[in-house]
């Protein structure tokens, strides 16, 4: 480590997230100095747009989620250390503000959440000209006129992280999130259910996909995160309809279905899927082993790995791990997750 150069090492910190800034702390002399700093300085800004005025909600310090809503206290943090910017947009009225907020914030990642159905014909094409774009979000079932202005974005292939709630995941919207699976662009596709239960089967729809564009889903992600049922459940059914073409349906107990399904991953397996498509970029406080599904005639397989939280939704604590061949392995804690991730290979 001595041989790297200060300022270069200042760049990584400023960079590195915070579960690679974990590690880093334990360096000896300055590089775990500036590492521990960036560490407990790394923030979240969280802002709301409103007809056409924006409004600073809270910064959030990712090393333990401590929020501050105290204006004073967010005009001072460094920009520098503003690593992501979420902005919520509560309807499609004048939308000027996204500028301001990429000028203010010259080296942070922007998320933007539609809380509306209906989005801006100028906020589509800031988005699509924004370099620094990370993820877009949508609450609500687009109306037709917004549907079809997403088109550019989706056309002109600038999307590569979706994030889509409960009652988004209706009719011709969730023809979004499938059109984009299939784009080489994309990596990431978030399902959030934070407080309304699930009505629908989009989670399904959307395993369904992969097994009709298997080749075009290769290296993308599935993320389902819930506080209330029927997202997880949706994967387990998906399981267990592939089980039954797999002739293991008779299997009395869902456990050992999952227990025929899912084969533990091995060391060399994790390695490779780590090296081959970033998988140790998702974490979790108490991450499971990872498991593999794959079917298909041989040399011409299909995989899904799947990893999940295993850690009681009421535990709060850091830092986070990804899945690997030594998590936990209890496949009955699957349907009680919060957290499942899904790599299509």
């Amino acid at each position: 480590m001595d041989q790297v150069p200060f300022a270069f090492f200042d760049h990584l910190c400023d960079v590195l997230s915070i579960d690679g800034l974990w590690p880093a702390k334990e360096l000896s002399g300055y590089y775990g100095e500036v590492s521990q700093l960036a560490y407990e300085r790394k923030v979240s800004y969280v802002g709301i747009l409103k007809d056409g005025t924006e409004k600073p909600l809270c910064l959030i310090y990712e090393c333990n989620d401590r929020d501050v809503d105290q204006l004073k206290e967010i005009e001072t943090v460094p920009k520098k250390y503003v690593r992501d910017v979420y902005v919520h947009l509560m309807d499609a009225k004048d939308q000027r503000m996204p500028q301001k907020l990429v000028r203010r914030f010259p080296y942070a990642r922007f998320n933007f959440i539609h809380n509306s159905p209906s989005i801006n014909a100028a906020w589509v094409d800031y988005a699509c000209s924004l370099t620094t774009l990370w993820s877009v979000g949508l609450q609500k079932k687009l109306d037709d006129d917004s549907f079809k202005l997403f088109q550019k974005l989706i056309t002109e292939q600038r999307v590569s992280q979706l994030i889509m709630f409960p009652e988004a995941c209706e009719g011709d919207t969730m023809e979004i999130p499938k059109s984009l699976l299939c784009q080489g662009q994309f990596e990431n596709l978030h399902i959030a259910s934070y407080h309304a239960p699930w009505s629908g089967s989009a989670v399904r729809e959307l395993l369904n996909v992969w097994s009709e564009n298997s080749d075009k889903l290769r290296g993308k992600n599935l993320v389902v995160e819930e506080y209330k049922e029927g997202g997880v459940e949706q994967v387990e059914e998906f399981l267990f309809e592939r089980a039954e073409a797999l002739c293991v349906a008779s299997l009395a107990q869902r456990y050992m279905v999952l227990q025929c399904v899912l084969k533990v991953c091995s060391k060399e397996e994790c390695d490779f899927i780590n090296k081959e498509y970033q998988h140790n970029h998702f974490t979790f406080l108490k991450p499971s082993c990872v498991y593999k599904f794959e079917e298909g005639e041989e040399g011409n397989k299909r995989r899904l790995y799947v990893s999940f939280e295993c850690t009681k939704k009421e535990e709060i604590r850091k830092p986070q791990f990804p899945a690997n061949y030594q998590g936990h392995d209890d496949l009955s804690l699957l349907r009680k997750t919060s957290l499942v991730h899904v790599l299509f290979a």
